[in-house]
């Protein structure tokens, strides 16, 4: 979430400015307070933000989509949901209009849908622990993985190494390279795991480059902006502070 971050000790939060009839990539980088390494959907406070209604709550209700592997589950911001005691309350609602109890791990992307006239002028704050380690390790499948920067930082690519991913090669990185994929609002920028980069000194190397061949070692995604990975092997991604 990219428009300001706060922490003190191990407690911070991050916020996401949003409008309405608009998609937001966006990240879980927090753990649950008093969990080591999970984050809740219901840590994700909402201001300036117009809820729906269970009964129209798929098509009206602003939308948390978080991808499992084939598919996505759905999470609806809702003012009459149900909590544990069965109040009626506006919360993050699962697809039975409960209040969401389930938690994922830290370094989840998500996408999150604002449909139009429900915000203008919105916020969404995700908040819990940072993380107290020095890095944290992300699994990435064969096939696509939606996450983020388990640290409420930009994601720099100097930052990130890489362990089971199988790298290409710049004259077929399209097609046969991982690929991390940063969504801009309307499309994807695009980066590429490969043998054949070319660092600052002009050799080769294995490392994610651009779409020109060149390492990247800059920021690539904002604090708390998801991301996709592409990838033909199982992998992870290990992110330090």
């Amino acid at each position: 979430m990219a428009d300001g971050i706060e922490s003190a000790n191990t407690v911070g939060y991050s916020t996401q400015a949003v409008q309405g009839d608009k998609l937001y990539c966006i990240g879980l980088q927090f753990n649950d307070v008093g969990e080591t390494d999970l984050a809740s959907i219901a840590n994700l406070a909402t201001s300036g933000i117009t809820p729906g209604q269970y009964d129209t709550m798929a098509t009206d209700a602003p939308c948390i989509m978080i991808y499992d592997g084939v598919g996505y589950d759905y999470y609806y911001y809702i003012s009459d949901a149900y909590d544990a005691n069965g109040d009626e309350v506006t919360a993050w609602a699962d697809a039975g209009g409960d209040v969401v109890a389930e938690q994922k791990a830290i370094g989840t992307g998500c996408w999150l849908r604002i449909p139009a006239g429900k915000a203008s002028a919105g916020t969404v704050t995700a908040s819990g622990e940072v993380s107290a380690a020095d890095t944290s390790t992300i699994n990435i499948a064969n096939g696509l993985t939606l996450a983020c920067n388990p640290f409420p930082v930009a994601l720099n690519m100097a930052k990130v190494t890489t362990s089971g991913l199988v790298a290409g090669a710049y004259d077929t990185m399209a097609t046969d390279a991982p690929c991390i994929m940063v969504y801009d609002g309307v499309g994807y920028d695009y980066y590429y795991y490969i043998s054949d980069a070319y660092d600052a000194n002009g050799d080769e190397v294995t490392a994610w480059a651009d779409a020109g061949g060149d390492a990247v070692t800059a920021d690539i995604a904002a604090v708390g902006e998801a991301f996709w990975v592409r990838s033909g092997s199982a992998g992870t991604l290990t992110i330090a502070k």
